[in-house]
Order: structure tokens, then C-alpha cells, then sequence
């Protein structure tokens, strides 16, 4: 108890050379927390996105890859016949299916000819407006594209390059240049994470990306009540045999999900360099203060001893110091991470990638990983001088 009492008193006593400690901590767990809690936030809004966008089962082409992104040497994407539409349709299991043309391969300039592209590095998409699309967003502004002449554009880029109804769009494909106005502008019901998305009629769409009616990239299927995704993609696969890729909800949210970690990974690790720099600092800045210290206190460790203290009862002290510094310093870094999440959302949404903080996510492992660190550290860099004490 006297050990503990005289901690406190040496600690509260030198709190100017604490403070400066107490910072390096800070910093540190708030940029490791920060880097956790801003990854995961933008794991969950793509988990949103992916689940609240997939269809039951996603019929593609043979061809295409896991996220649909990929064309073929023609620079088109791969297609499949309009009869797959109607041979899914009769399927048992299904309640409904619908045809859809999509494509990445696209360039999209305004009246100005300047570029309507993402800056966040998300990709451009051209596609056709289906149902599935009306269940996922909410047409805000004008009306759904319905002829060769009408295109509708997601709020967010619209928003950001200033786009409004009666608006010439054009849009530069391997087949050519259509151009269309504004019909109509729809926000999705969850957080787009900065993706550039132009919607044309199905018809136009086939003709605008394909150059053909008549195919389709990929086919929405809807189950019927009672029918679970799994068995809906075995009674489809078995209707259509070994020539289409036939996917879940799950599987498709998989897939895009692990298309987009590798950028993740990047930013999380570049990230963490930093926190393992700021942690680098302030184990020296720790070392110091403690011996610092323990040089002013030599008299008084002296005096201890002299009366009966033991070795490790002077450790000990040290090193209650500095856990107390290392306590208060991670607490203080796990809120000021939280803070730092939050801003780097705004940074990235004004660059273009949008993230909400509705979706914020804190995992528990986040701040007892914050904790552990700061304080396992600083105990760490304080016990060299602290057995110099003893």
C-alpha cells in the first residue's frame, strides 16, 4: 500500500514530464486504433453494399469474372442468349428472373467532354435498369431512363459533378459514342462507397455496351418463398447445365469483398507503419523520462532502501508509474482513434469515396488491443530504468 501511495505521489508530482510521455501513448494507440476502426467501417459499408445489391442467385456468363469486371479481347463483356432468361424463368424454385447488360469498360464525359469518373479509384458503370436496381435505390429526381435519349445517374455523382436533369451525357464504349440527357437521378438506400453508375434502358443498354440486342451479361434470380439460395442455385445450375457461372448472394458478396481488400490491406499496413513509428518514438521518450526520473529521485530510492525497502519494492514503484501512464495514455488514445476514423471518413468522402458514419464499427477487439499495447509497452520501456531504481 505505501509503494502504491508513494507511485501515485511521484506520478502526480511530475506531471509536466508525464504529459509528454502520455502523448507519445496517445498518438500511438490512436493511430493503431484509428487504422482498425477506419478498415473495418469501410468493410462493413462494402458488406452493405454487396448484400443490399446481389440477387438471390446471379446467373453470368462463362467468362466473366467473380465481380463481373472482366471483357473480353473484343473489349466487350462476355454475353449469354435471351433464351437463358426464359429456361431460368420455368425453373422449380424461382420466382422470377431478369436479364441484365453491365459493363466497367466505359468512359463517360459530360456536354464539356470532361471526364465523369470517380477519383476514389472505384470503378465507372454503365448498365441497364432492372428490378433488382428499383429495389436497391430510390429514384429522387425525374423519372427511370425509358428510351434511347434518357440516362439516369446515382445522386453521389451527380452531386459531385454538378449533373442535373436535361444533361448531355456521353458515353464512349468499343462500340461507339452514345449520348443521352438525364432522365432522372437515383440515390441508393445504403452508403455507395464512390462508385460512378449510369443507368440506360435495356434495350439501349444492349446496343450502347454489346452492339447487339438479344444477350445479356447476367440474369437476377429471384427465389420463391420456402427456397433457400443454395437449393435455388442447384435447381438453376441443373436447368442450365455446366456453360454459366451460378452464383449466391453470399458467394457474389464474397467475391466483390475480396476484390476490393487488397486496396484495404494497403491502406490498413501503410497505415500501422505509422502507429509502429509513433510506438518506436515513444518507447524512447518513455525510457527517458523514467531516468530522468529515477536520477532526480536518487536520494530518495536511497532513503527507501535505507530504511527497509527492498529492491523489487523500488521496481515495483517504477513500474506502477508507469502503468498509471500507460493506462491513462491508451484511454485517451482509444477515443482520440475513434476521432481520427472519423476524419479520415470526411477525407475520403471528399475525395470522392463515400462513407457514412452511421456505419461506423467498433469492434471490442479494437480498444482491448489499444489498451494492451500502450500499456504493455510502456511498462516495458520504463523497467530498464526502473531496475536502475532498485
Amino acid at each position: 500500500m505505501t509503494v502504491l501511495r508513494t507511485s501515485l505521489r511521484n506520478f502526480f508530482a511530475h506531471k509536466g514530464r508525464m504529459a509528454l510521455s502520455a502523448v507519445a501513448v496517445l498518438l500511438s494507440v490512436a493511430f493503431v486504433c484509428g487504422t482498425l476502426v477506419f478498415t473495418d467501417t469501410m468493410n462493413t459499408t462494402f458488406d452493405k453494399l454487396f448484400q443490399a445489391t446481389a440477387s438471390d442467385v446471379t446467373v453470368s456468363a462463362q467468362g466473366s469474372s467473380d465481380t463481373g469486371q472482366t471483357t473480353s479481347r473484343t473489349g466487350k463483356p462476355p454475353v449469354m442468349p435471351a433464351s437463358v432468361v426464359s429456361t431460368v424463368r420455368g425453373t422449380q424454385g424461382v420466382r422470377s428472373a431478369e436479364g441484365t447488360v453491365f459493363s466497367t469498360s466505359v468512359t463517360v464525359i459530360d456536354a464539356k467532354q470532361d471526364k465523369l469518373s470517380p477519383t476514389s479509384g472505384a470503378p465507372t458503370i454503365v448498365g441497364s435498369w432492372n428490378g433488382n436496381d428499383a429495389r436497391t435505390m430510390e429514384i429522387t429526381t425525374g423519372t427511370a431512363p425509358k428510351g434511347p435519349d434518357q440516362v439516369m445517374v446515382d445522386k453521389d455523382t451527380a452531386a459531385k459533378h454538378h449533373l442535373k436533369l436535361g444533361d448531355d451525357i456521353g458515353m464512349i464504349s468499343v462500340v461507339g459514342t452514345h449520348h443521352a440527357r438525364v432522365s432522372g437521378i437515383a440515390a441508393f438506400k445504403v452508403t455507395n462507397p464512390g462508385a460512378a453508375i449510369f443507368y440506360l434502358d435495356t434495350r439501349t443498354a444492349q446496343q450502347t455496351l454489346i452492339g447487339r440486342t438479344g444477350v445479356f451479361t447476367d440474369v437476377d434470380v429471384t427465389a420463391a418463398k420456402g427456397v433457400t439460395d443454395d437449393q435455388l442455385k442447384k435447381n438453376v445450375t441443373a436447368a442450365l447445365g455446366h456453360g454459366y457461372k451460378v452464383r449466391t448472394a453470399k458467394e457474389v458478396a464474397d467475391a466483390n469483398q475480396k476484390s476490393v481488400e487488397s486496396f484495404l490491406n494497403v491502406m490498413k499496413y501503410a497505415m500501422l507503419g505509422f502507429a509502429g513509428i509513433a510506438f518506436l518514438v515513444g518507447i524512447f521518450l518513455i525510457i527517458n523520462t523514467f531516468s530522468m526520473l529515477v536520477a532526480q529521485r536518487t536520494r530518495e530510492i536511497g532513503l527507501m532502501r535505507a530504511i527497509g525497502s527492498s529492491r523489487r519494492q523500488v521496481n515495483r514503484s517504477v513500474l506502477i508509474e508507469a502503468l498509471l501512464l500507460g493506462v491513462l495514455g491508451s484511454v485517451l488514445g482509444v477515443g482520440a482513434g475513434v476521432g481520427i476514423a472519423v476524419g479520415l471518413m470526411k477525407l475520403m468522402s471528399g475525395m470522392g469515396m463515400q462513407l457514412s458514419t452511421d456505419d461506423l464499427t467498433i469492434a471490442w477487439t479494437t480498444p482491448a488491443l489499444g489498451l494492451l499495447l500502450g500499456v504493455v509497452v510502456t511498462v516495458l520501456a520504463a523497467y530498464l530504468p526502473a531496475r536502475r531504481a532498485g
